[in-house]
């Protein structure tokens, strides 16, 4: 096994977000699901997933700015605009089935969107979300 360091630090947003898809694509295919990623970047979503005959749209994201406690913050707003005028929007229903988060100490969490509608970020690594942490 191979063991890559990656300065996060260093990194720009749009590198730290294809590190969280290229996680999500290697969990979801190492777990036998097929993976889709969309031609454009213009959706809610980065990829879709078969999972045994359903497809779900799944969102991904990546963490490694930590609160005092430890936990990781999640930004969950979208960002767009032009020179003059900039906008963040929250997610809403219909924009995707699943968030997958890829966090700086490598802990990974797959969280239904249900649980994350309305917010405009989330804690993670902190007890109310380990049912969503998964391997």
């Amino acid at each position: 096994m191979v063991t890559i360091h990656v300065k996060y630090k260093s990194m720009n947003s749009k590198r730290k977000a294809t590190l969280a898809l290229a996680q999500a694509v290697a969990y979801f295919t190492k777990n036998n699901e097929s993976v889709f990623i969309p031609f454009s970047d213009t959706d809610k979503y980065d990829l879709i997933v078969d999972r045994k005959g359903i497809l779900i749209r799944v969102q991904c994201k990546y963490s490694n700015y930590k609160e005092p406690s430890g936990a990781f913050i999640v930004d969950l707003t979208t960002f767009g605009g032009y020179r003059e005028k900039t906008y963040h929007t929250k997610y809403k229903d219909g924009d995707f089935d699943f968030l997958f988060v890829f966090c700086g100490d490598h802990t990974k969490y797959l969280i239904p969107v249900g649980k994350v509608l309305g917010k405009s970020h989330i804690s993670i690594g902190v007890k109310s979300w380990n049912e969503f942490k998964i391997n």
